[in-house]
Parts: structure tokens; sequence; C-alpha cells
């Protein structure tokens, strides 16, 4: 070995942090330092390409590998990483040294802060800051030593700002005056009044708990209010064009209940740092709570149309930067986000009115299946305030007894025979308006009263049956449907109240037929055979309801216990003039006849319709061509007839 490459080894071997070298993609050398922070031999690792990941490679060196690539791919030179070393998290500074223009060549070094240091920031950048420029509100106290005597604009502070610098921006070492300490917890002060203990001062400790978040170090919820509040009243009666984005991530709980709460407070840290890193300007990030992060840009463009094609591009990267994969005791996780965005376009809105459209976005994305971007609508909140007072409404329907069951007659195809009929909710309020189903059964659903209704309409059922067994007008024949839905289906307490119901009333469970749609019971099969089998052991039967609309498979039919199948009215509305139609009818015909099941077809108008169904082997219809759905009384009278 020359002179020249001795002294090379002695250098990179002697520096206080890991050095890796790269030509090509492949890495080439590395230091004793970054084979201790990788978990690697240095045989391990010279060779290893950027562009693949083995099987035999750490946790450490495949992050690390994944970090690199997002970095050289934006061009960053700088980047906080928490590598996963020896089964802790343990934080570094990627810095990445491009010894060429076009990165063939590069150096990287991995810088761990080490006990006690301090990171000194260059005055010239002592003012910058990625996850807030605005300034401290005029409401907090200064440290003595910062006071200046030179005029301020009204809410705002001096250069020197124990708030204005991002706890998490990586510091260069170079000559200045503004110092972190290495955990990037303390707000920065002048070097000059750096106290002989590494203790924050009481002033210091206080500001930061009231401003920022414990866990990230970001700006909190007060300081976001209190920073868009003074920019709005800086802008009273001036154009604005800004966005406010809501951001939360998609089944964090799952992340917390699988691996503990530690894990899951590292996640939020990783992904606060991962948007953080797209921060720039004035803008600010801020932690909410929980999962929950706010970004606040004061101004996107010039007009509202390029600001939300801008605002739809942030959203964007800010979901792709959620998307990174995260390594959890060697499991890949990849964590998705919905983002809601409320532009901010009236300089006279409140701060408190900017964040709630903003969260009313977040959970419109939720809505439409998470992992999405949503946009603020106005009518979004009309639609909330309806269902709100719709659950009112309803709340009161219960109490005041507005809640009726009207039965759709079901007919036997080949012989016009009455073979029962379909229980069906009707809601008739006090001034004797029948609401429909379609308006008032979801808001049942969401906000959990169809448990209670739901309860309601299986006694009422099984009343309506005793009723026609004592006027002798029910033939053993004859079943009476039930619907249902899906969370009623999840009670814990249904085949309880099932049983007790038809004990109540004296019948006999054979007279009773439950219907639930396709998309329910696959939610959890097994645990709906489990519930589906212990009602039929009372001697009850079940229909799939809807079939052919959802996302039913021929596995799904043949593992659950079904006896009846419906097909849903949309297929048969047309089947005497759509061909498509009538061949989804004729599959189905076929499935149900493999799988021993009888079949009733939904939505039946007209003797055309029913023709066909008889051609086709169909076992039952209900629809207009018979009877409306029809009230207990009109229903009794074809009963009798």
């Amino acid at each position: 070995m020359s002179s020249k490459e001795e002294l090379y080894k002695v250098l990179v071997e002697s520096v206080p942090y890991g050095t890796l070298f790269f030509a090509y993609g492949v890495c080439i050398d590395a230091n004793k330092n970054a084979l201790e922070l990788l978990g690697c031999e240095l045989k391990q690792l010279v060779g290893v390409s950027l562009d693949s990941i083995t099987g035999d490679e750490s946790t450490a060196l495949v992050d690390l590998k994944l970090q690199l690539k997002k970095a050289l791919r934006d061009r960053n030179q700088e980047v906080v990483w928490q590598c996963p070393s020896n089964g802790s998290p343990t934080e570094v500074t990627i810095n990445i040294v491009y010894v060429t223009e076009d990165g063939k060549e590069l150096v990287v070094m991995l810088n761990r802060p080490q006990s006690g240091a301090e990171l000194i920031l260059d005055k010239q950048d002592d003012t910058q800051d990625f996850s807030t420029s605005s300034e401290v509100p005029s409401s907090v106290e200064k440290h003595p030593a910062e006071t200046q005597p030179t005029a301020e604009p009204k809410g705002f502070e001096s250069r020197i700002d124990p708030l204005r610098v991002d706890p998490e921006l990586v510091a260069h070492p170079l000559e200045g005056e503004v110092v972190l300490n290495v955990d990037g917890i303390d707000p920065p002060i002048l070097a000059e009044q750096v106290a002989d203990t590494n203790s924050p001062q009481p002033w210091e400790k206080a500001t930061r708990d009231h401003y920022f978040d414990a866990l990230t170090n970001l700006p909190n919820r007060q300081m976001l209010i209190q920073t868009v509040a003074t920019f709005l009243e800086e802008h009273q009666g001036q154009q604005v064009c800004g966005a406010m984005m809501m951001l939360d991530l998609d089944h964090f709980k799952d992340i917390n209940d699988s691996w503990g709460h530690n894990v899951g407070d590292q996640v939020i840290k990783k992904v606060g740092r991962a948007v953080a890193s797209l921060v720039t300007g004035d803008n600010m990030l801020a932690r909410m709570s929980g999962d929950e992060f706010v970004l606040f840009i004061p101004q996107l463009s010039d007009n509202i149309s390029q600001a939300a094609w801008d605002a739809q591009a942030v959203a964007e990267k800010i979901g792709e930067a959620v998307a990174t994969p995260l390594f959890l005791d060697g499991h890949e996780v990849i964590l998705t986000a919905s983002v809601g965005i409320a532009l901010l376009t009236d300089s006279s809105i409140t701060a408190d009115r900017v964040l709630q459209y903003a969260d009313t976005a977040m959970y419109e994305a939720k809505r439409k299946g998470r992992n999405s971007i949503a946009f603020f609508d106005p009518c979004i909140i009309e639609k909330a305030q309806r269902q709100i007072a719709m659950n009112t409404r309803l709340r009161k329907a219960m109490d005041n007894h507005e809640f009726v069951l009207y039965v759709q007659p079901q007919i036997n195809v080949q012989t016009g025979e009455l073979m029962g009929g379909e229980a069906l909710l009707r809601w008739m309020n006090a001034d004797k308006i029948t609401n429909m189903p379609s308006e008032f059964i979801p808001v049942l659903e969401s906000s959990g009263l169809i448990v209670d209704v739901g309860r309601w309409v299986i006694r009422t059922a099984c009343e309506y049956v005793r009723n026609f067994l004592d006027q002798g007008i029910w033939a053993e024949h004859m079943r009476l449907s039930i619907n249902i839905s899906p969370r009623q289906f999840r009670d814990p307490q249904l085949f309880e109240i099932v049983q007790h119901s038809m004990k109540s009333y004296n019948i006999d469970p054979k007279y009773i037929n439950f219907e639930v749609t396709e998309n329910l019971v696959i939610e959890d099969v097994d645990e709906a055979i489990k519930k589906m089998e212990a009602i039929k052991s009372l001697g009850s039967m079940f229909s799939i309801d809807d079939f052919g609309i959802g996302y039913s498979s021929m596995i799904y039919l043949k593992r659950l216990p079904f006896d009846h199948l419906k097909i849903d009215r949309e297929f048969i509305r047309n089947i005497h003039r759509d061909p498509d139609s009538r061949g989804v009818v004729e599959a189905i015909m076929a499935v149900s006849k493999q799988y021993g099941l009888q079949v009733t077809a939904e939505g039946v108008e007209n003797r055309e319709a029913l023709e066909i169904l008889k051609e086709l082997g169909c076992h039952f219809y209900q629809g207009a061509h018979f009877s409306m759905p029809v009230p207990c009384d009109r229903f009794t009278k074809l009963l009798a007839a």
C-alpha cells in the first residue's frame, strides 16, 4: 500500500462519522463507523447496489438504501434519518457529497449526534425555517436578554427568535452565533447567552411546551392557530390565495395495536420529518394530535384555479413522502394518508374556521376510501348539517313511534300463488309524510340507531306473523323476509334478539327469512358463517340480497349457508329488451341451480319481464307488476283473499 493510500485510510477511519463511497450506484468502500451503524461487515457492504435489495441485508442497510434512492432522485444533500440500529431507532444525519455532477460518484456521511455536542447555525441562516416562517405571536414572553429597541411590526418578535428556527432543521458546523443542542429539542438562543448548564431555562421550556409538540418538536395547534390568525389580520382587505391541508394517516391504529405505542410514536416522528422535508419558505407544518398534521401555505398563487392545482400537487407529494416504506421488526410497512384541502381565499375568515374546513375535507377523503385527496366544498357542510338534523329527527321518531312496517308480496312465478312477503321499513312523520328508505336508512346505519330500529323490526315482524296465524290466513309455505343491515348483523346480541322475539310471539322460526347483502358477509366470512348457522339452527332461512351488483364470488356462495338468492332489480328492469341483462340473469340461474338455491327476482314491473323469468325457471318474484309495498292492513286483505 502506498503512503497516499495509508494516509487516506487513516483519515477515513479517524473521522467520527460513518463514511461510504459509491461509484455508479455501487458501494466500493466504507469505514468502521459505517459498518458498526449498519450492522454489516465490509465484505457484506462492498459491492452492494442501490438498485436492488437482497434477503441477507440488515434492516438498517435496506432502509439506508431507500433513503439514498429518494435523496438522489430529488438531488437532496442532507436527510435526517431514523436508523433502525440494534433494534431501536437512532437519529442520523445523512450528508451526500456529489463528487461528480451526474451523481455517478458519491460520498455518503452518516453523522450521529454526540452527547453534549452542539451544532452551530450560520448567522445568515438563523432566520430560515422550513416548518414555519411566521413569527412568534406577540403574546409570547421574551427572555430579557433578547429585547431589542428596534421597531417591529405588531405581533412579531426580533430577528433572533426562540420559535423561529425549526428544531428539526439540521445545522452545518460553520461559524455563527446561534446554537442548538443535539437533540434539537431546545429553542435556539444567542451563543453568548448559553449558560454553563445544558438545562433549558424555565422561560424556554414554558415557551416550547406552549407552542411546540413534545413528540415531533413541530409547532402545535396553538402555534398554528395564532400564526394563521396573525397572517389573516395583517392581510385584512387584501387578496389572499393560500391553503390549509389536514393530513391524517390511514389505519394508524393498526400500528399501535400491532407494535405498541412506542413504535407508533417513532412512526409519527418519522412521518413528521418526511413531510417537513418538503416544506419551505413561509409555510408551516404543525402536528395537531394523534396521527394528524396540518400544513399551512399562506400564498400558493395569484388566482384560485392555479392555487387549487398547486395545492393538489403539494398534497400528492405529501402522500408520496408518507408512503416511504418503514421497517418495523423486520416487516416492511407502507403507510397511506388522507388529505383534506381548504383553499384560503377570504382574509376575513377565522383561523378556527379554516381549520374546520380542512378537517371536514379530510373526512370526505376518508369517506372516499382513504389514501385520497379531497377539497372542501360548502356542500359537504350542508350535507353534514342535514345529516345531523336527520339524526335528531330519527331519534325523536323512535320515541314517537313514527316507524311502520310495510310488506311487499312475493309471488310464485309459475303458479301466481302468494308466498309471503318482504317487510320494509317506512318512516311516517307527524305530518303523515312518508320518508323513503334511501333518505334515512344510511343515517340510521352511520349513527348506530339501526341496531335499535332493527330490533324493533324483528319484533314487529314476528308480531305480524303471529296475527296472521291467529287469523288463519298464514299458510305453511309462507315466509316473511326481514332485512338485516351490516351494523345490525355485527350486533353481538342479534341471535338473542331473534330467539327471544320468536319465543315471545310463539311462532315457528321457519316462517322468518333473513336477508343480508353480499358485501356484508364477505367482511368476515368465518364470523358470518358462525352467526348465520346459529340463527339457522333455530329453523329460519337466509337470502343473499341484491345479488350481482356487489363483490360476490362463487366461493362465498359455496361456503355461506344461504337458502335463497335475490336478483337485483337492475338486471330485471330491462330483461325483456336488453340481451346483456338477460344473459346475467341466465348465468345467475345456472349458479343458483348448481348450489341448490331458490331465486327471487326483484323489481318485476311488467308481464314481459315475468314471462322471461318463467322461461328461465325463476322461482319467485316481487314488484309493481303484482303490488308495491303496502301497509299491514292491506297485506292482510291480500292474504285473506
